[in-house]
């Protein structure tokens, strides 16, 4: 049977490490959360540019995405 302070120092390294993956985590997802904001302006601002440049085919593309979704959906 393992001795009192074996425990605690395993309890104690255990908390540690689990404590050091929970903050790689968060900041890995501070990361990955900024990257997304930043995909998602630039998505904004090439669809704002596309509907102004050539909004027939901008309307296209969105109702072939619509029905592309939409059997998506169904299936």
């Amino acid at each position: 049977m393992a001795s009192q302070p074996d425990v605690t120092a395993t309890v104690r390294s255990a908390t540690s490490v689990a404590k050091q993956n929970i903050d790689q985590t968060a900041d890995f997802a501070v990361s990955a959360f900024d990257d997304l904001q930043s995909v998602g302006a630039e998505f904004k601002r090439a669809i704002n540019k596309s509907m102004k440049n050539e909004p027939y085919t901008t309307l296209a593309m969105a109702a072939a995405a619509g029905f592309v979704l939409g059997a998506l959906w169904r299936a």
